[in-house]
């Protein structure tokens, strides 16, 4: 019998302790879960999508070469073929990497336990996932054997899973995203021997892996795209996480988007959304057209956890059905204060892009006493940017107002700028590292006077890029028979001079035969001016 202890915390948790159950037979039906073995460990009919997923970490026996492992049936019907088999392998000691991906039809495909027979599609070739049996035909509990060929290698390994199922969110059902659900398991820790074959180097091998097992409606090339890594410290804690970006690039605090789900040892779990991720570094892919999260720092209070995860090999980068980072992950770290250490496997969907900048405050009109705001044009919610401001005046280099700013806006020293200078800004944002940077600035700008600012803020000039005609226009009476209106050259020269004669709310001026270039609109009412730049473009 298993007791269990529930804790609530914000939005999800859960900590359970279950005792002694002898859990490696069948059939296997964990406390509360939605899944039970065999049975939900073979394929699912009823649902969209499907898929049987494993890494392996082995070290060849007489060449000492260490290896990872990932090997995938998935299922998602199609009008030609089943799905896919992805099979990847990496020599870690060289840090080569080998891909292939094949669509398969599966010849059979068990309902009631693990047993795939899958064609390679268009090679007449089968590469097989079984539960072993006895020799009374009897299957074996939780003991599986793998053989599949690629054009680089093969392998022929066997598994035997030594830590009871991971039932992720406890139930093993949750939803994801924003519209789909999955049933979700892992086993976090299984024995692995067999041979492997790389390059024409054949050997006998030995380690440990890691399975997933989710079916569900979701898929996961077309839509909202994650960041999912399983970890396995040195000191037995075992970690599946994710986080799951959403079409605005922000991770939404919700079991739909994150879930921390752990083994502390065989019989205690902890499931919850009360963890946080910071990205730290970035990273090219091979062909430099992706970037990809390098280095992650994660948190979780209830194990007093504080790790850094990073990536192991960055050349694993499968480019088909799409290019994503699958590969090994190596970890340092503290738990309750203790040093840890460990691997895992990460498999990285979301990329980031370098970030677009631009202000929107000060522009043509310039109040000293406003806040100086600017927006990022691309935000993501794994790059996060601090900024530096700076000013300068047509005389004097760029000087630092402030650093590592992480608002986007800021409040000035108005005594630190003087009514009758004009000033630029500057602003460089940065991440964590600098991998990301982009910089913005504005043209001179000189700051109204309070009385300036008001009229700017009640009389509209446009266009301000401009071939024949600007419109001035008035939304409270400046025009009136005691308004100016002067344009004013590059060199301060007047090539323009009107007095309103009556009150109107709008003028519109034939500026076609000035020259190419940039000009000044100044109004000037009762001592009173407002000034707008504007450019002449031609035809």
């Amino acid at each position: 019998m298993k007791s269990i202890i529930s804790i609530s915390f914000v939005f999800l948790f859960s900590f359970h302790i279950s005792y002694s159950q002898d859990w490696k037979q069948y059939p296997y039906n964990p406390e509360n879960a939605l899944i039970s073995f065999p049975k939900d460990e073979g394929y699912h009919q009823e649902e969209k999508t499907e898929w049987w997923y494993t890494f392996a970490r082995l070290k060849g026996k007489e060449t000492g070469t260490e290896y990872t492992v990932m090997f995938t049936f998935f299922h998602r019907d199609t009008l030609v073929f089943d799905g896919l088999r992805i099979f990847n392998i990496s020599n870690e000691t060289t840090k080569e990497f080998f891909h292939d991906a094949k669509p398969v039809n599966y010849n059979s495909n068990a309902t009631d336990h693990l047993d795939i027979e899958a064609e390679i599609y268009g090679q007449n070739r089968v590469e097989t996932w079984k539960t072993k049996s006895d020799s009374n035909g009897t299957l074996i509990p939780f003991n599986y054997a793998i053989n599949a060929k690629a054009p680089f290698g093969s392998i022929d390994l066997d598994f035997d899973v030594v830590k009871r199922p991971l039932i992720v969110a406890d139930s093993g059902f949750l939803y994801q995203g924003v519209k789909n659900y999955t049933y979700y398991y892992s086993f976090t820790e299984i024995d692995v021997s067999g041979e492997i074959s790389l390059n024409g180097i054949t050997e006998s091998v030995e380690g440990t892996a890691w399975f997933d097992k989710q079916y569900g409606n979701f898929h996961p090339e077309v839509e909202e795209k994650y960041e999912w890594l399983s970890l396995k410290l040195s000191n037995g804690i075992d970690i599946n996480l994710w986080e799951i970006f959403n079409q605005d690039f922000d991770v939404p605090k919700t079991p739909e988007y994150k879930q921390f789900n752990c083994y502390i040892n065989d019989s205690t779990t902890l499931n919850t959304i009360d963890f946080n991720i910071e990205r730290l570094d970035y990273f090219y892919s091979p062909d430099s057209a992706r970037i990809y999260c390098r280095k992650f720092l994660i948190s979780e209070p209830v194990l007093d956890l504080k790790i850094i995860v990073e990536i192991a090999n960055p050349n694993c980068e499968p480019s088909f059905p799409f290019n994503f980072y699958e590969g090994p992950l190596k970890i340092s770290g503290k738990v309750a204060g203790v040093d840890v250490d460990g691997f895992g496997f990460g498999e990285l969907l979301h990329t980031y892009e370098k970030p677009e900048v631009e202000f929107i405050y000060p522009n043509d009109i310039w109040n000293r006493d406003s806040l100086i705001r600017w927006k990022v044009l691309n935000p993501d919610f794994g790059r996060p940017l601090t900024f530096d401001l700076y000013s300068k005046t047509p005389k004097t280099e760029y000087k630092l107002i402030d650093k590592t700013i992480s608002d986007t806006f800021y409040q000035l020293n108005t005594s630190d700028f003087n009514q009758d200078s004009l000033y630029s800004f500057l602003l460089i944002s940065h991440s964590a590292n600098d991998f990301f940077t982009d910089s913005t600035e504005t043209g001179y700008i000189r700051p109204l006077s309070v009385d300036e600012y008001k009229m700017g803020e009640i009389i509209s000039i446009y266009p301000t890029l401009f071939n024949q005609n600007i419109i001035i226009e008035s939304k409270q009476g400046v025009l009136t028979g005691n308004t100016h209106i002067y344009i004013l050259g590059q060199d301060k020269t007047v090539v323009f001079d009107k007095k309103i004669k009556s009150a109107t709310g709008k003028i519109q001026l034939n500026l076609k035969y000035l020259p190419d270039g940039i000009y000044f609109v100044n109004i000037v009412k009762e001592g009173e001016i407002f000034s707008k730049k504007i450019i002449h473009v031609g035809k």
